[in-house]
């Protein structure tokens, strides 16, 4: 259970249950559900509810959850979508404090049905825990609940949790699990989320003693705020596997600014990913293998991988999937390479890492001393078998009169469990299906067999090298998380309060969500964020004062909420040197405006300093719909859209996300100095995100921000253009 009694205790431990729907008909959902519950052995009570009916399957059918007589945990009800409102009232009338609504026709149907699924909710608040409508419910082995196709499911408990929003899919993955030697503490199909959702089954799952090892499959989140924040509690404590599939682009109405153009769902969850260090899973079996090898590796591994193989295509196969993971094999040190060359003969095998044995059916001592010196070794931090013989059936099917003896063969089952033990080391084994026809079903037994005692012993095992890597790559992922130690200071999130009276004043006074260029600079500044001098001229006389008050060359904007690319339009003139070339440059842009964007309106032309060479960067903001403020970082200037070349992060930032978003862009290596030009200064960089983080965070009527470009150097940064855009409720109308 969860710490302090948590109230969704009731889902996973009811002491009683009533079924609402349960018929005289023993085909009816609810009546399905009872049998499933006797037949998974639930202890507690149950009771039978339907307007109508007397008995089902032994127990009196009550017409109404009011009728019983008796205090109930728990309500699962499965009727037409119209009655669920009256039984969710009733039950909260009966002070039943949860309820299961495993009824479809919600707001996943249509209009009529998200009306009634806003009637839940709203029911919701009197002080009653709805899970649904449209899920599958709940397993717990602990607590004798179980969803209603899972009434073979094992009634032993283990350390795995699954949260899905889909009922398919919690099948599914707890189903296949099973096989491969999972147990799961908690199970949760929670479906469209009308009051429990996401956020509130990883709270509690966090808190929950039995749950070691949180895997879910999402298809969006409800609360993608809090979800943020609780799984970022959780850095590097629970391991948190996360399947989020739907991912689309973004539409094309979404391009009116930088930052908005390129944060796209993937972008967005792949920030969650990095802030939270939740791991990023694409299927079902990367679901299953990476939950097979926390189990058995609960602290993660390494990656320096010594791989030994049976065969030459194997060393092959497994270096590419290995480098394709993101996995190391180290040469062997010469004191290694000796002792292999010692034990192995010098035809048929290639003595490297990977090693190729050069025959996949060795004997005892042969495979005993290999592993012994590979484990050995401080160069590895992983063993991984492929293609050795461990089944007697398949030894003697392709090695013939070669084959071992059986006890010989038994024998090589327990030198990987003893190298495990003695080194300390996780040894890790692919165990293809080497005959899959249906006469050859029981090699598979065997085959699943003997996956089933390394398992047991603490061993992973998979049918491929790919799968295997894939694995192996999230188990070192999550070590090397654990591994890093940051200071208190890079860990906190930035989240002082700031009063910042220049925003306030514009922004109340501002009658357009898009703030000018002018506007914008003024209150960067105010944010802390170094910008050029820059004044508006609403002439041609007074372009021609200001360039000269400012000082040669200056650089020349035109000003309008309607133009968000201005140079696209011939709307910016750079390097202006005389007064002369100032006059021509207005002249200029007056008439690509009135040619190009006739209808815009027109309150004047920027006028600027031009500011040196150095790196153009950008860094903008957007609000992405589920995790709300978003944090851009990238290379800038007029290259962004074809580049692409950014980093994200949900805000607010730490000072740990402020650093990693700079460093993994690919352009990084310019900012540290290219073809003797000099690094700029990154620390800056860093106070700069945050800096913009804080002012975010502190003032929610911001929609977007494009700061761009921002010309780095070896002591700063200044920014040179800037767009600011205001939620529209926060803009005067007028």
């Amino acid at each position: 259970m969860a710490k302090d009694n948590n109230e969704l205790d009731l889902f996973f431990y009811p002491s009683s249950v009533a079924i609402v729907g349960a018929s005289e008909r023993l085909s009816s959902y609810g009546a399905r559900y009872i049998q499933a519950l006797l037949d998974f052995g639930y202890k507690g009570k149950i009771y039978a509810v339907n307007h109508t009916g007397n008995e089902v399957l032994g127990y009196k059918i009550y017409h109404s959850v009011l009728d019983i007589p008796d205090n109930v945990d728990l309500a699962a009800i499965c009727v037409a979508n119209h009655f669920v409102p009256q039984i969710i009232q009733d039950c909260v009338n009966k002070k039943i404090k949860a309820a299961i609504v495993l009824s479809a026709g919600f707001s996943e149907s249509g209009s009529e049905g998200r009306l009634f699924e806003e009637e839940l909710a709203k029911i919701a608040e009197q002080g009653i825990r709805i899970m649904g409508p449209n899920c599958f419910g709940t397993y717990c082995p602990n607590g004798g609940i179980t969803i209603l196709p899972g009434a073979g499911f094992p009634k032993q408990g283990g350390g795995t949790a699954l949260i899905a929003q889909s009922g398919q899919l919690s099948e599914m993955i707890t189903a296949r699990s099973f096989g491969e030697g999972i147990r799961y503490s908690k199970v949760a199909s929670y479906g469209n989320a009308c009051n429990i959702n996401e956020a509130h089954l990883l709270d509690y799952l966090i808190q929950d003693d039995e749950t070691e090892i949180i895997t879910s499959y999402l298809e969006g989140v409800r609360d993608g705020r809090r979800f943020f924040e609780i799984a970022r509690r959780n850095v590097d404590k629970k391991p948190l596997l996360l399947w989020k599939a739907g991912f689309t682009n973004v539409g094309a109405a979404a391009a009116k600014s930088h930052t908005n153009s390129l944060a796209g769902s993937s972008m967005v969850w792949d920030a969650f990913y990095r802030q939270t260090h939740a791991i990023k899973i694409n299927s079902l079996e990367e679901l299953v293998d990476t939950n097979i090898g926390f189990s058995c590796l609960p602290a993660g591994c390494g990656r320096r991988i010594a791989l030994i193989s049976g065969g030459g295509a194997g060393t092959v196969i497994g270096a590419d999937a290995a480098e394709n993971a993101g996995l190391i094999m180290p040469p062997l040190t010469p004191d290694v390479d000796k002792q292999l060359r010692a034990i192995l003969p010098p035809v048929g095998t290639s003595i490297k890492n990977p090693l190729d044995i050069g025959f996949p059916h060795p004997s005892s001592t042969v495979l005993q001393s290999v592993l012994e010196t590979l484990a050995a070794s401080d160069q590895t931090d992983v063993v991984v078998i492929r293609r050795i013989f461990f089944s007697i059936a398949v030894s003697k099917i392709f090695a013939g009169t070669a084959a071992q003896s059986d006890e010989e063969q038994q024998a090589l089952l327990e030198i990987p469990i003893n190298i495990k033990k003695k080194y300390g080391k996780p040894v890790i084994i692919i165990l293809p299906e080497e005959l899959t026809g249906a006469d050859a079903i029981k090699l598979e037994e065997e085959r699943r067999t003997i996956r089933d005692y390394f398992f047991k012993n603490g061993i992973p095992v998979y049918p491929t090298e790919n799968r295997a890597f894939t694995a192996i790559a999230h188990l070192a992922d999550f070590k090397d998380n654990m591994d890093k130690h940051y200071t208190a200071e890079e860990s906190i999130v930035e989240s002082k309060t700031t009063t910042y009276d220049t925003f306030s004043r514009i922004s109340k006074a501002s009658v357009s969500p898009i703030l000018n260029e002018i506007e914008c600079k003024e209150i960067l500044k105010e944010a802390g964020v170094n910008v050029v001098e820059t004044k508006l001229a609403k002439t041609r006389e007074e372009a021609l004062t200001i360039s000269k008050q400012l000082g040669y060359p200056v650089v020349m904007k035109i000003i309008s909420p309607q133009i968000t690319h201005k140079s696209d339009i011939g709307g910016v003139k750079l390097g202006l040197k005389t007064s002369l070339q100032v006059g021509k440059a207005y002249d200029s842009i007056m008439n690509a405006v009135r040619n190009k964007a006739s209808g815009a309106t027109i309150e004047g032309v920027s006028i600027q300093k031009m500011a040196p060479s150095g790196v153009e960067l950008v860094i903008g903001m957007t609000k992405d719909s589920q995790f709300g403020s978003m944090l851009m970082f990238g290379l800038g200037g007029i290259f962004i859209e074809v580049l692409k070349d950014v980093s994200f992060r949900i805000i607010p930032l730490s000072r740990e996300d402020a650093r990693e978003m700079i460093r993994e862009i690919k352009g990084f290596r310019l900012l540290e100095g290219y073809r003797g030009q000099p690094p700029v200064n990154i620390t800056y960089l860093e106070e700069l995100l945050l800096k913009v983080s804080r002012f975010v965070t502190d003032c929610p009527q911001i929609k977007e921000i494009d700061i761009n470009p921002i010309i780095a150097y070896a002591d700063g940064a200044v920014a040179v253009d800037a767009r600011i855009i205001l939620e529209p409720n926060n803009v005067i109308s007028g």
